[in-house]
C-alpha cells in the first residue's frame, strides 16, 4: 500500500492515538470505527493503527474517559 494514499483518497492531516494511561480497555472506540483501525492488543488496551486511520474523529467522541487524542500532522507530512 501506498503510504501516500488510504481508501478515501491522501492521508487526512490528523490521526488518533489512544493514551495507555487514560484508556480502560472498555472497547468502546473501537465499536465507532469505521476503518476498523483500533486494535486490541494482548495486554486488554487498545491502540490506533496510524497508517489506516483517516482521522474521522468518531473515537475520540465516543470515549467516554477521554482517552484518545487527534494528532494534526503537517501539510507536508500528509503528503510523504
Amino acid at each position: 500500500m501506498n503510504l501516500k494514499y488510504n481508501v478515501f483518497g491522501r492521508r487526512p492531516l490528523q490521526y488518533a492515538v489512544i493514551s495507555e494511561v487514560s484508556c480502560t480497555g472498555c472497547g468502546w472506540c473501537a465499536k465507532f470505527c469505521p476503518m476498523e483501525c483500533i486494535k486490541l492488543r494482548q495486554d486488554g488496551f487498545y491502540t490506533a493503527e496510524e497508517m489506516q486511520c483517516i482521522g474521522c474523529g468518531k473515537c475520540k467522541r465516543n470515549c467516554f474517559w477521554s482517552a484518545i487524542e487527534m494528532i494534526q500532522r503537517s501539510h507536508q507530512e500528509a503528503l510523504l
